[in-house]
């Protein structure tokens, strides 16, 4: 007689895979096994709740047991889904990028205003160490007269913004280039409008502390900027009379309060007119945005 194979259902599965992620320190257990299950059976939430009875085929089973094998690991919930959510928008993502954070949509939702408030004006956009595209799709999404440059240093990285752009129906107007902004000659990229970027600057003494998800999981290029956190803001002031029109605006993401003064002073003593900083939702200074004095 052959032996009567078990089912396991959806419920069954969900509180077991929450069970198990919360006994390894995993701080959204439920929320997290809920995603897992859903992209494994290709559901919504909705359809999560609607199927509570359903059984999971062993193909199933088996890839839910690697997701949740690997999230148990340490590794970001982005990366095994394979997909994030940024203003809105979805974006895949891989080891090759820096998962996009919440933080960063208020320098997006800045650049938004100051665009929006010249409905009668074409900005031209440079956005520098682009990674998944998120700023760069989001801008195009959300803004009708854009024409944007993303730039990152591989051809890989670029291959997963420019799969996003695709995504969200905005790739005519992005182009996307290889272009190492510290060490490449700039002169051939044109003059823009606005300059927008979330630049490496994770410091030594804080990238150290920083929480063994991201450190062992995210790319450090993305991050860490080398000896001098502050590298890019400096270059920034080094070439925006190359890159920027006679009014244009540089908007860039900080590491929070601890930095915003030398940045400002950076910006200041080459020229520019600091207009503000930009907080997130946590009231900490989160960018800066800076003139062009025309």
């Amino acid at each position: 007689m052959t032996a009567e194979r078990k089912i396991h259902t959806l419920i069954e599965v969900l509180k077991k895979s929450e069970k198990y992620l919360k006994e390894k320190g995993i701080a959204s257990p439920r929320l997290e096994a809920e995603w897992m299950i859903q992209e494994v059976l290709g559901i919504s939430r909705i359809g999560l709740y609607l199927n509570f009875d359903r059984p999971l085929t062993s193909p199933e089973l088996s890839k839910l047991r690697e997701y949740v094998i690997r999230r148990s690991r340490g590794e970001p919930i982005q990366y095994i889904l394979g997909h994030t959510e940024f203003m809105g928008l979805k974006f895949l993502v891989n080891r090759e990028v820096l998962i996009p954070r919440s933080d960063t949509e208020v320098i997006v939702e800045k650049t938004i205003e100051i665009i929006k408030g010249n409905p009668q004006r074409t900005f031209e956009i440079l956005d520098v160490g682009t990674g998944s595209g998120n700023i760069a799709v989001s801008i195009a999404n959300y803004c009708e007269n854009v024409s944007i440059v993303a730039i990152d240093i591989s051809s890989k990285i670029l291959d997963v913004a420019r799969k996003n752009a695709r995504l969200n129906k905005v790739h005519r107007e992005i182009r996307f280039y290889v272009k190492d902004f510290l060490k490449h000659n700039l002169n051939n990229l044109g003059a823009y409008d606005i300059l927008v970027s979330n630049p490496p600057y994770v410091g030594a003494v804080h990238y150290e502390k920083l929480p063994i998800e991201i450190k062992e999981h995210e790319p450090k290029i993305a991050l860490f900027p080398g000896d001098d956190e502050l590298i890019f803001y400096r270059k920034i002031a080094s070439v925006y009379k190359m890159l920027l029109k006679p009014d244009g605006y540089i908007i860039t993401e900080i590491g929070g309060d601890y930095q915003y003064k030398s940045i400002e002073n950076i910006f200041k003593e080459a020229g520019l007119e600091v207009i503000e900083p930009i907080f997130d939702y946590a009231k900490e200074k989160r960018g800066i945005i800076a003139k062009v004095n025309g």
